[in-house]
Formats: C-alpha cells, structure tokens, sequence
C-alpha cells in the first residue's frame, strides 16, 4: 500500500502536473456519467448522458439540492447501482465530482463512488470515519492513497472532487481549492466485473475507531447531488469552474436529529405511552409501530423516558433536554471478543420492552424487562438444560416530586462472575460533545450518611488519573448544566456485593486516555446506532454518543439462588450540593416508625421498594377512619411520603394532617389502583416533617 499526501504547496504543484486552464470552461465531451437525481422515482436515478437508469437500492429518498433534487441517502442501506458492463472505462485517467452533504461521517470507509476489488484492483472516493476526503486505486500494481488533511463539515454543500493522471499521480479538491495530493505513475489497474456503487460499500468493511474491528455494512447519512464522471482528468482550473459555476442556492435540509423525549406537557403529571420519533431514514428501519413510555412531571420541567433507541433504558431529561441514566445490568464473558453483555449491545430492542403497570394522579410505576446479549445476541450464562440465560427487570415507581424508587432484579446462573448494575451514563444528542454537558469543575456532589461530603471535578489536561472512590458515599448529584440534575441515593446497609463489606461506594471515572477529541470518555456506539459494534471511540460530535462519570456500589436487597435484587433512590434536584438531599436519604434509609391508630386498619410495613407506607384492611371490622402517626424526628425525617390502602375501594378521602384540613390537589393527591378482587387507594403527600405528625384519611360521604 502507498500513502503519501502532501499539504504544501498544492497549487503549484496542481498547474505543473496538470493540464493548463481551460479559457472555455470544463469540456463537456469528457464526461461519460452524470446523475443529477432530478427524477421524481425513488428506484432509480438515470444517467443523463447515456441516458440509462441505474437502480436505488434501500431507503433513499429525494430532497432538494444544489439543482433540483438531491439523493438523501439513510446511513445504512442507500446506493445507486450501475452494473460492471455498462461502467465507464477509466483506464487511462478520471475525474469524479460531486455535491455532497454529511449528517454523519461514515462508520469507516465508504464512498461517494467506487468500483472496486478490494486493494487490487479499481478505484474509489470517498469519506473515512473522521470526515476526511479520500481517493484510492490501484495504480501501477499497488494501492494508492490520497487523503485530505482536514475533515469536510456536517450540515453544509461541498463540492468534493478526485482526479487519477496515469503520468502524476491522485488529486483532490473541496470547494475547488486543492487539499490533497499523492504523486505516483503507471496504469490504472481495472475492476472487472465489478458493479460501481454510489453511496455505498461494496463489501462489510471494518468500522474505525471500533475496539474489535468487526466488519459492517453502511453508507452515507447525507445528501448527495450532481454526480458526475470524467474520462480524464480535469486541471485545477477547470475543477475551481466546476464549482463556482454550480454553487448551491439554499442550505441543505439537513439537521441533526435530537434523541426524543416527548412533546410538550405543561402541568401535567402521568406516565403515557408515546411513539417517539427520531428521524425518518432511522425509523423507517425501525420494525414494530409500539410505543415507547414517558413520564411527564408538574413539579418541574424534566422527564423520564424508556426509548426504543435507547434499548427502553429508563432515562431522566433535563429542562435543558440533557440526558441521564443509571445504566443497567452489565455481564462480562468474553469482553475481549464478544464485549460487555448489556441491553446497549441489543440494537434492535429484540430482547427488550417497557411497560406502565400504575399510572394515576399520586404515583406512575414503570416496568423495564431485558437481557444482557452481546452484540451477536447470544445471552450469558446460558443453562444447558433450561436455556435460560441471563436477564433483569427494573421497577421504577415515579413519584410526583420527580422521586422515583429503582428496584432491579438480576437472574442470572452465575453471580461469581463479574457484573455491573449501576454506573452514571450521559447519552448525548447528535451536536453534543461530553464538555457540553459536563463542566470538568465540578461534576458530580457526592456524600454519606454521616454528612461527609465531597465535590469532584476532572483535573485540568488529565488524561490518566486513578479513579477516586468515596467509600461509604450513598448520595450523588451529577451536574449536566442543568438547574434540574439527576441525583441517586443508595442503600447503606453492609452485606453481599457492596465493597469488601464496608458498605456503599462511588467510584469516579479516572482519567484512562480515551480519547484525543475530548478530556471525558466519549463513545458512540450507542445510543440509536444500528450496525453491530462492540465499542467506538467518537471523533466528532456528528452522530449520538455517550459519555460517563461514576460507578456505584452497593449491598443487594435481597437474593435467591438465581436472583439479585438492588434498590436505589433516584429523580432530580435542584440542590446544588449532595448533603442537602440528607433529609430525603434518612426518610428513605431510616423511615419514621408509625403506628396505625383505627381499628378497621393494620399498618403491614414500610417499603422502602416502593418508598410507600402499606396499610391493610382487617376483616370483618367495619371501615373508620383511617388514622397513622409518624415519629419524625431529624435523624429519622417524613418527606413526602406515600401511603398505600389496600381494599379501600374507589371512595375519595378527606383528609388532616394534625387536624389542619389539606383538600385534594397538588399537595395531597390520591390514586386508585385496580385489580381483579379489590380496589386501593395511593396517596401522596407534599409534606417535610421532624416531629410527631398525624395524618388521617376519612371517606367522602
């Protein structure tokens, strides 16, 4: 293989190898294909010189362009295909140019047009994984190399162009100025019987920047117009015509999709289904028309949402449409070739789904079941005589202050081996660098029990550091630049899986060298990408990503022989600082005791899995009022507490809390929950108690 572009000196270098400058402009005559995609079919684009339609393979569409209409080509499936023995003979020397504009750069190599045979025979161009332009072919019986040293933007018309001289060498112009150059001389070698392709790779190619360079399919995310192939190659001169003689008029009509999260819901409170759309070329693809889930809040301006894209990850949005999650079961078993198992390498959502089990005005319970593939989709720790491998479900149960209570439940045949339940992941929207959300100042507030507290930041020009750990830490809030940020609280207590039996911890992320693009981890083989790769390095802020900044840590709440189950407090805050959100640990961690003064009633427990006191009916009592003292005190706090009746039926409650009368509304809300044989009452109140405190439910007449 030859390699050898030259940055210095192109213009000169361009007039002494090239023809001179034409004084008439390009010569029409030299061109021997010209597609202009003005065509009002999808399934093909014809050739206005020879007159010939070419099929359009995939999910291309059509869109303005530079002149009338351009090709929108989807990423994944789009090409126009010309076959082998109508291709143009280039033998002697070309010239390609084109309008092209980029969503995202490819996953690797692919090209604008090509006919090729691998490195032996043929030629190419096109833009590599990092946006650089590029023109190969085998020259002279090697494979030769000319590549752009800057990279093409996103979102804007260039007119790319790439010319072979038999006699000196590959040459390539972007908006008619010289960018690159490689000399070399000798005979194009021809591919023969070989199909030229516009827009796509002609075989799975390595994706760069992938840990495991697996081989992948894919073509342009972008538009591409006025395609056109001359029998020879054009001097610097007539190529700077060429462009400055089509010079688009408009911008293109692209822009960078957001991750979606739901249209606007002002003082509204529930868990919904929606069908989230991200963009046409990617949910064109998409198989299933079912919903994803949102949970809209009316205490504040953010969100939950499980997403397809997002394999249904439970996800808290900021006001500012940052995203968060608290990641997910995460196996290992043969990370070398196979990479982590998780729900982020299911792409297609096949092993994943989310479900509203309670929705109603005091509380939303949403269910999350997956299991950990690889991205080969084989599950770990399979059981030869069951079949049963890995999987997990998540319970959140929502609250309307943005509080919600994870309750993960981990199957698996295999807890000796390493797995992962927790970690501190900010997917990113497509535009969005990891410094865009994180402010390496300070990026997460993180403390215990006790009140010990601690900010962290990512040292200035670190790019290798220790991870720091904060033993005992149990209460985090990450700052995404947000006034709402996601915080999480874990349970405190010693026992199996937290670390080396002291108790929860926070591990921060070190400084490991990920990546020269950016001081934080930043990758972008997933969120919404679709070709199957392990891990990716992001070189540009082009496609989604996602970065991360904490791995917690924590005793499991309950085991079986083939389950682990964790629980966690999470949602948003407005607090600034990790040891203000102590009083809502405590009432979590450390609930008040209570005691049921009625009758007819009988408190069960408090279930810090539902974050909610339980109250059952006693048979055969007739139904009084329902009345329950809490004994706050600081260390052992009410915040916002929730109470569920069961069999109390569908009858409104008056209620008092120490004999002051709260009516129904934003402060005292009451849901019902239904099933087959009963009816019970949810009720959640907004109230910040640390002395005894009375609260009594009696039924509307």
């Amino acid at each position: 293989m030859l390699n050898h572009t030259k940055s210095a000196s192109l213009v000169a270098w361009l007039i002494v190898c090239l023809p001179a400058v034409s004084t008439y402009g390009v010569d029409r005559s030299s061109i021997v294909a010209w597609w202009r995609f003005d065509e009002e079919t999808r399934e093909a684009a014809q050739d206005s010189v020879t007159a010939q339609n070419d099929a359009v393979v995939g999910r291309g569409s059509r869109v303005p362009g530079v002149s009338g209409s351009a090709l929108c080509l989807d990423g994944f499936t789009t090409r126009v295909v010309r076959n082998a023995d109508e291709a143009p003979d280039l033998a002697s020397g070309f010239t390609i140019e084109a309008w092209i504009a980029v969503r995202a750069y490819p996953w690797g190599w692919c090209p604008i047009a090509s006919q090729r045979v691998g490195q032996e025979a043929g030629w190419f161009l096109g833009v590599d994984a990092g946006g650089h332009l590029g023109l190969q072919a085998a020259v002279d019986g090697k494979w030769t190399i000319c590549t752009s040293a800057s990279r093409l933007p996103t979102l804007k018309w260039m007119h790319v162009c790439g010319s072979f001289d038999s006699e000196s060498g590959l040459f390539l112009h972007v908006n008619g100025e010289p960018v690159g150059v490689t000399n070399c001389s000798g005979p194009l070698r021809v591919a023969e019987d070989v199909d030229m392709l516009l827009g796509r790779n002609h075989v799975p190619e390595p994706a760069m920047f992938e840990t495991n360079q697996l081989r992948v399919h894919y073509s342009l995310d972008g538009l591409l117009d006025e395609v056109k192939i001359h029998n020879r190659p054009l001097s610097h001169g007539d190529i700077r015509m060429a462009y400055s003689r089509s010079l688009p008029v408009d911008a293109p009509p692209l822009t960078h999709s957001r991750l979606p999260s739901g249209p606007p819901s002002e003082g509204l409170f529930g868990a919904f289904y929606e069908r989230l759309e991200y963009h046409p070329a990617w949910d064109a693809q998409w198989r299933g028309s079912g919903p994803d889930v949102v949970v809209a809040f009316d205490k504040g301006p953010f969100r939950f949402v499980c997403w397809r894209g997002i394999s249904y990850a439970p996800c808290w949005i900021t006001e500012k449409g940052n995203w968060f999650t608290n990641e997910f079961m995460e196996r290992g078993v043969d990370r070398a070739n196979r990479g982590c198992t998780e729900s982020m390498s299911d792409k297609r959502a096949e092993f994943s789904h989310a479900k509203i089990l309670e929705n109603n005005d005091a509380r939303a319970v949403v269910y999350w079941r997956h299991s950990p593939v690889d991205i080969y989709y084989q599950k770990p720790f399979v059981d030869e005589e069951t079949g049963w491998g890995d999987w997990a479900e998540e319970y959140h149960t929502i609250y309307p202050d943005g509080v919600a209570v994870r309750r993960v439940v981990m199957y698996s045949n295999d807890f000796k081996q390493w797995h992962e339940w927790c970690q501190s992941i900010e997917p990113l929207h497509p535009g969005q660098r990891p410094e865009d959300v994180l402010d390496a100042r300070r990026i997460v507030s993180l403390a215990n029990m006790d009140g010990e507290a601690r900010d962290y930041g990512w040292p200035e020009g670190a790019k290798a550091y220790k991870h720091p750990t904060f033993s005992g830490a149990s209460i985090q809030i990450t700052f995404l630049r947000s006034k709402f940020n996601p915080f999480l609280i874990l349970d405190d207590r010693h026992g199996i899986n937290d670390v080396g039996g002291q108790g929860p911890a926070i591990t921060l992320v070190g400084g490991e060298g990920w990546s020269e693009y950016s001081p934080f981890p930043w990758r972008n083989h997933w969120p919404v990408t679709q070709v199957p790769i392990i891990g990716r390095h992001a070189v540009a802020a082009d496609r989604p990503s996602h970065t991360y900044t904490a791995t917690q840590h924590s005793a499991a709440y309950a085991t079986s022989d083939h389950s682990m189950t964790k629980v966690m407090l999470c949602g948003m805050t407005e607090y600034q600082k990790a040891a203000k959100l102590l009083p809502l640990a405590r009432s979590w961690l450390r609930a008040p005791q209570a005691q049921c003064l009625s009758k007819s009633w009988r408190l069960d427990e408090y279930d810090m899995t539902e974050r909610a006191y339980l109250v059952d009916a006693i048979d055969g009592k007739e139904r009084d009022s329902l009345i329950l003292q809490f004994d706050a005190t600081d260390s052992s706090p009410l915040v916002n507490p929730a109470i569920v009746v069961k069999g109390w039926g569908r009858r409104p409650g008056n209620l008092k809390i120490d004999d002051r009368i709260v009516p129904e509304g934003p402060k005292f809300r009451c849901g019902y929950r239904r099933a087959l044989s009963t009816t019970d009452l949810i009720v959640w109140l907004e109230l910040q108690a640390t002395h005894v405190t009375r609260v009594e439910m009696t039924a509307a007449p």
